[in-house]
């Protein structure tokens, strides 16, 4: 693990492989979920089609009771029928009991008058039946043979109704159990009305029907009088209606059971893409730790021996070399880095007070040289409205334009870089963006190589590269992708405008708060190397490292201000020497074999808790090769009071250390 070999070769495209594998999972994620919202919408669309058939039954169901309306006021109509003609013919028996009884003669003409009242009567219900769209049917009740038909009953079995005239009625129904339980309701009660049964018509399909029988009086023999209301729209539309609620549950069934398949496939997904984030993450801390640790000795040595008087022009003309060409690494590392802790989110603002033109001081420091090499025009217009204080995150600001500018120059052979500064003076500026009433835009103009329209489209996005970028071979086409999303995390927004052989103007904006003057405390910062450390107190400083060639690197330098310096290589010798010889401060490495930093620090914490609160704590200032493993904002987690990422240099650690010690140092003044 903790080998300073580099076990195998590690490469960009690696990198490129494993987030190519993590964008088509996510690809594959947001397939799955449209395919899920895909069913849903089929599964609205089944509901919504079952609500339609349902509305279209109320609407028959409504005209079936309308129907019903009408039969029933028939059937009243036919029972006042039936009354008259039991009326009649019970006053026809009482005059004939009557003159029986008492031995009178009836008189011709009463009898005759009486036999036309029970005629006309008869007529009267031979006359309401053909009206009538119900099937009335008149059978014998000794053996069921049909006497009298109407005209709606031939219609409704689809024949002619004098050929049902000496049909048994039995053969009518369709099934025989239908007519014993109609049969068994009738000798109950002598009546039934609306016993639902099915007639078998001539083409021996069956019929739906309400049957309701009454015993009835006809040329004076009682006849029982069925009488059928067709209700097979009413049935046919309820076995539709069961049968469409069937497919609809089988079809909601099937829905759910595929959007569950899918639901498990998103998910299988989502863990793979978990998976592979882990792996990358993983990928990246091993390739951190991998090459940030000998990086960290060759930029440590290297910077060391710059300062060594001795060496002739063309030595230190080479360790420059190796130097420049060591943070040339260093950074194409923290991008790769960088981008992928934005692609997981953990990337935050930190913003604090700082004053503007340092930021542009330094930068332009930095490439001013590089510009000046190729022999172009490159200045800095401020706009004097522009605060000098502002509140803002000013490593990422400042990582901001150099990205922007560094790009200009690489891809400038003549003319000019103009950076300019300006305040409310861009029209994109949309104050609905933030809270904050002053916006302060930043444009890089260039006379380079310029960009195609087509490659503007994606210049924003990981690793794309022009193709002047890629016939420079330079960088790892994550600049402009990383200031991109940095200017989006703090609230503002990047464009750009090219002519393809004309160059470029990139512009950004950036939400700020404008503070009143504020002193900065100059005296960590200076030109100059630090020699030695005012006063005469002497500090123990104690370095737990496994690396021996990190150890080496900070005992060389510490060693010359005159601070007491031992070396441990894990956790538990650092917890064991701290605790015997009580250094003012620890530099503690967070991997390590036997016991890790981090459990290293929670175990000294754990045991100076439970000592007098008087005894002084120790100071421990946290190193690592990884920014997965440990950020700034996790090591006071762990009980750490300062961060220091390798590689590092002699001035970080000097400032780290005056930070928390309150040391002030003696510099070497320029002659």
């Amino acid at each position: 693990m903790n080998n300073p070999k580099i076990s195998e070769e590690i490469s960009v495209k690696e990198l490129q492989t494993l987030q190519q594998e993590v964008k088509n999972l996510k690809i594959e994620v947001s397939r799955l979920e449209s395919e899920n919202r895909d069913l849903d919408n089929s599964l609205l669309t089944a509901i919504e089609h079952g609500d339609l058939i349902e509305s279209e039954l109320l609407d028959v169901n409504k005209r079936l009771k309308n129907e019903i309306i009408e039969r029933k006021m028939a059937q009243a109509t036919l029972q006042s029928i039936l009354e008259i003609v039991y009326r009649d013919k019970s006053d026809l028996e009482i005059m004939l009991a009557t003159a029986t009884e008492h031995g009178d003669v009836i008189e011709y003409e009463q009898y005759n008058r009486a036999v036309e009242t029970m005629r006309q009567s008869e007529e009267q219900f031979r006359a309401i039946a053909e009206s009538s769209s119900m099937a009335m049917l008149v059978s014998r009740l000794a053996d069921g043979t049909i006497t009298y038909a109407n005209t709606s009953a031939g219609t409704m079995l689809q024949m002619d109704s004098r050929e049902l005239i000496q049909k048994p009625i039995t053969d009518l129904y369709y099934v025989n159990s239908e007519w014993e339980s109609l049969q068994q309701q009738f000798l109950k009660s002598q009546r039934v009305r609306d016993f639902a049964v099915q007639l078998r018509k001539t083409n021996q399909s069956p019929l739906w029907v309400l049957a309701s029988l009454h015993l009835l009086w006809l040329n004076g023999e009682q006849v029982l009088l069925s009488t059928f209301y067709d209700i097979s729209l009413l049935k046919n539309t309820e076995i539709a209606l069961r049968e469409s609620e069937k497919k609809l549950r089988e079809q909601a069934n099937l829905l759910e059971q595929r959007v569950e398949e899918r639901t498990r496939d998103l998910k299988l997904a989502k863990d793979a893409a978990e998976i592979a984030s882990r792996a990358k993450a993983a990928f990246l801390a091993n390739m951190s730790h991998e090459l940030r640790t000998p990086l960290n000795a060759i930029l440590g040595f290297a910077q060391l021996m710059l300062y060594d008087q001795e060496l002739n022009e063309q030595h230190q003309n080479d360790l420059q070399t190796i130097c420049n060409s060591g943070n040339h690494l260093l950074t194409m590392i923290n991008d790769i880095l960088e981008m992928s802790k934005l692609e997981s989110g953990n990337v935050l603002i930190r913003e604090k007070e700082c004053y503007l033109y340092d930021i542009i001081d330094t930068t332009r420091d930095m490439l001013a040289l590089k510009a000046e090499e190729k022999g172009l025009l490159f200045n800095f217009r401020i706009h004097p409205d522009v605060p000098p204080y502002i509140y803002v995150d000013e490593g990422k600001l400042r990582q901001i334009l150099i990205n922007l500018i560094g790009n200009a120059i690489k891809f400038t052979n003549t003319g000019h870089i103009h950076v300019r500064v300006l305040l409310e003076a861009v029209q994109e500026v949309d104050r609905q963006t933030s809270d904050s009433p002053l916006h302060i835009c930043f444009e890089v103009e260039d006379t380079g190589s310029g960009i195609s329209e087509s490659e503007v489209k994606t210049l924003f996005q990981p690793f794309v590269q022009t193709d002047s970028g890629r016939r420079s071979q330079e960088g790892t086409g994550l600049g402009l992708s990383i200031s991109y999303n940095y200017v989006k995390l703090m609230g503002g927004q990047m464009s750009v405008t090219s002519k393809l052989g004309e160059g470029s103007t990139f512009r950004f904006y950036i939400p700020i708060k404008s503070l009143d003057l504020f002193s900065i405390d100059d005296s960590i910062k200076s030109p100059n190397r630090v020699i030695g450390i005012e006063g005469n107190q002497s500090y123990r400083i104690l370095i737990a490292e496994d690396i021996r060639l990190n150890r080496q690197l900070l005992t060389r330098i510490l060693s010359p201000l005159g601070f007491e310096v031992r070396e441990v290589s894990n956790g538990q010798d650092a917890i064991a020497v701290w605790q015997s010889w009580s250094p003012h401060l620890i530099w503690m490495d967070i991997r390590m074999p036997i016991l890790n930093g981090n459990e290293a620090v929670l175990a000294i914490r754990e045991i100076e808790a439970n000592r007098n609160p008087e005894f002084p704590k120790v100071r421990i200032i946290a190193l690592t090769t990884s920014l997965v493993d440990l950020g700034e904002d996790q090591a006071s987690l762990y009980g750490f009071d300062g961060f220091v990422a390798k590689p590092f240099t002699e001035d970080k650690i000097f400032e780290k250390m005056s930070e928390h010690l309150g040391l002030r140092y003696i510099y070497r003044t320029n002659d």
